[in-house]
C-alpha cells in the first residue's frame, strides 16, 4: 500500500492528473488507508506500507514517460516493493 509523507501531500496532489483524488485532507486519507490496510489483512493479505517519496515517484514517471495517475502510482509502488523483497530474500 502506497504511503505517501505528510510534507509532500500537497506536492503530490499539484503534480498529480487526478487532483480530485487528493480533494481529502492527509489525515482523512491516512484513516481511508489504514482501514482499507486493515480490512485486507483480515482477509489473509499481507499488506506492506511502501513509502512513496513524491519528487522520486515524478522523476520516474518523468523517465517512463507517464502522467502521475493511478496507474502510475501503484506501478512505482509495486517496483519499490519488489526491490524491497529481494533486498530481504537475500
Amino acid at each position: 500500500m502506497p504511503h505517501y509523507r505528510r510534507n509532500q501531500y500537497d506536492c503530490l496532489r499539484d503534480i498529480s492528473l487526478d487532483k480530485d483524488t487528493f480533494s481529502i485532507s492527509y489525515d482523512e486519507m491516512t484513516k481511508i488507508t489504514e482501514a482499507k490496510c486493515r480490512d485486507m489483512e483480515k482477509g489473509g493479505f499481507k499488506v506492506f506500507k511502501i513509502d512513496i517519496d513524491v519528487e522520486e515517484l515524478s522523476d520516474w514517471c518523468d523517465r517512463q514517460g507517464v502522467g502521475i495517475d493511478p496507474e502510475a502510482r501503484t506501478r512505482f509502488a509495486l517496483m519499490k516493493l519488489k526491490a524491497m523483497l529481494s533486498i530481504t530474500d537475500q
